[in-house]
């Protein structure tokens, strides 16, 4: 008899669907699986001495009459009813066993970390299952300073006994992306929250130092500086640094700009991150001394480059008394003489006007005739 090419197709979806739902059960935990601590009654048809209650142990087992000794460590009360029905075949005829679970032992869910109700343990449902944001929710959710990319969980395997450090990516799972909330927990398994690392703000700020940020609400990187006292006179707002370890461990740098805000905001504010050092560096300076009218450091501007008859007129220009053509320039501990009388009379004399470099001096002395 020839077969339906559309019954084969849908013998094959149901074969596949099977297979899948057979590996979901695998992977995750049954709650109505047998663990240490549960209290069986188990009832043998007409056989009333066999009848009784037993404990399983702390390594799964139970040991029952005729039947010697049985691992029930992860099985149904219907798995153990079949295996103490086939063992005592020899024994009995034609048995019927029934098992109960008269009282379910403990299944905990530790809680440690950076949750508004602090560490805690919580109780599994005997029926149906238990999440980490389930879990999480019920301790009072997230603390500011909690890491949302670093949760784990510990868990050990209840044969070989060895400790598995599982991370969650916590803020993954509340994404529209995931679905919400896909990790389910195990009975004895440990949930850590950690904290968050701080955030390091320092150089040309009024009080350099750390501070732990709001994880689910991160500031930007002109908040931060005004938590720590704002910028100083002598600070290079053009071009912060903020050095952040990416998810490679790699160090990235990037630059901030907060020299002039534009509609209330700077352009290139950006969020910052736990874990982030904001560096606010010293502005670039020049220094004009001697027998100007306003002698003092003077900055560089962003992009611009400043001559030496610049820097004089920014500082007032000379005085009546200043010596003009025996400017002296300091510059990496060495000293030229730059002579700035007359200097814009021609083209020729403006060749010995000088552009300045960050941190150079330039003294004017006084004339004494």
């Amino acid at each position: 008899m020839k077969q339906s090419p559309l019954l084969n197709t849908i013998a094959a979806l149901l074969a596949l669907t099977t297979a899948a739902l057979a590996q979901a059960s695998d992977d995750d935990w049954q709650a109505a699986a047998l663990r240490p601590g549960d209290v069986l009654r188990i009832d043998v048809f007409r056989v009333a001495e066999f009848n009784r209650t037993v404990r399983l142990e702390e390594d799964g087992e139970f040991n029952f009459p005729l039947c010697g000794t049985i691992q029930a460590m992860g099985k149904t009360t219907r798995e153990i009813a079949a295996e103490l029905t086939k063992r005592m075949e020899n024994q009995i005829t034609s048995p019927h066993v029934d098992v109960f679970v008269e009282s379910w032992g403990p299944r905990t869910v530790y809680l440690l970390g950076e949750l508004k109700s602090g560490s805690m343990s919580v109780e599994l449902p005997t029926f149906g299952r238990m999440t980490a944001l389930q879990a999480i929710s019920g301790a009072g959710g997230f603390t500011e300073s909690a890491d949302l990319t670093n949760v784990a969980v510990l868990r050990r395997d209840a044969k070989t006994k060895r400790l598995t450090r599982m991370k969650i990516d916590v803020s993954a799972l509340v994404s529209k992306n995931s679905g919400g909330d896909e990790f389910t927990l195990w009975p004895e398994d440990t949930l850590i929250v950690p904290k968050a690392p701080p955030v390091y703000v320092s150089g040309m700020v009024g009080a350099p130092g750390f501070s732990y940020i709001d994880t689910q609400r991160p500031p930007l990187c002109s908040e931060m500086i005004v938590r720590f006292g704002g910028l100083t006179s002598e600070a290079d707002a053009d071009n912060i640094c903020i050095v952040r370890t990416n998810q490679d461990g790699v160090q990235e740098r990037l630059t901030v700009s907060l020299l002039s805000p534009t509609l209330g905001q700077y352009e290139s504010d950006t969020r910052i991150m736990p874990g982030d050092h904001i560096i606010v560096g010293l502005a670039d300076k020049i220094y004009v001394l001697g027998e100007v009218n306003k002698p003092g450091p003077l900055e560089i501007p962003p992009n611009r480059v400043l001559t030496a008859s610049q820097a004089i007129a920014l500082a007032g220009s000379f005085t009546r008394v200043a010596k003009q053509s025996a400017v002296t320039l300091i510059r990496d501990r060495m000293m030229t003489e730059i002579n700035l009388k007359k200097l814009y009379n021609n083209l020729e004399n403006l060749e010995r006007d000088v552009e300045l470099k960050n941190g150079d001096i330039l003294f004017v002395p006084e004339s004494f005739w």
